[in-house]
């Protein structure tokens, strides 16, 4: 089979076909349907469960201890997740808590950074991947957080960034302070997040 010197790039198609206001409807939704833990809750713990991180080589199998670091699926992350935001997964459906930068995942002081992780609705997961939506989270990551990432640089401003970001978790005082303590507690008596 012949090298393609010069491939179609469907996802820029898309985004050519959209326009700027096509795209805008697709960052609003983004902005308005994403869920993120409480930036008070952030200050006080970054990495809740930091000898942990996702599996990424065919041989490794969750649970198993690399490095002194125990490997999982995506289980600590989306714990950490529940915890900070203080709810029960159990009240959403159709849901995904994924992880804003690509290959994060892998590295334990990013696999449960709190400012990593971002609830979605399952409909806008692919979303995720498309370079103008990760950088728009990403940089929506950095101005709640300030958080910039494993590379920490190459963040830029998207052309369009929502004004109201309506899941950004608000909560009182006394609950960041439980919420606080609970994360503390588990980063240092489960660091690796559990046994298998």
């Amino acid at each position: 089979m012949a090298k393609v010197d010069d491939p179609e790039d469907l996802d820029k198609m898309v985004q050519h076909s959209l326009g700027k206001e096509g795209l805008r409807t697709i960052v609003d939704w983004v902005a308005r349907f994403s869920r993120w833990v409480s930036p008070e809750v952030y200050r006080e713990v970054q990495v809740v469960f930091p000898k942990t991180r996702r599996k990424h080589v065919p041989r490794e199998r969750r649970g198993q201890v690399v490095d002194g670091v125990r490997v999982w699926e995506n289980q600590p992350a989306r714990e950490a997740f529940w915890q900070a935001y203080d709810d029960r997964s159990t009240r959403y459906r159709n849901y995904i808590v994924c992880h804003i930068y690509e290959g994060s995942a892998h590295l334990p002081d990013h696999f449960t950074n709190l400012a990593n992780l971002v609830m979605l609705p399952k409909c806008l997961e692919s979303f995720t991947e498309w370079i103008p939506i990760r950088g728009l989270l990403e940089w929506h990551s950095y101005c709640t957080y300030g958080y910039s990432g494993p590379d920490g640089e190459g963040l830029r401003q998207p052309d369009y960034y929502p004004a109201v970001w309506p899941g950004v978790r608000r909560l009182s005082s006394e609950r960041v302070e439980r919420i606080v303590a609970d994360l503390k507690r588990k980063r240092e008596k489960r660091a690796t997040y559990r046994s298998e």
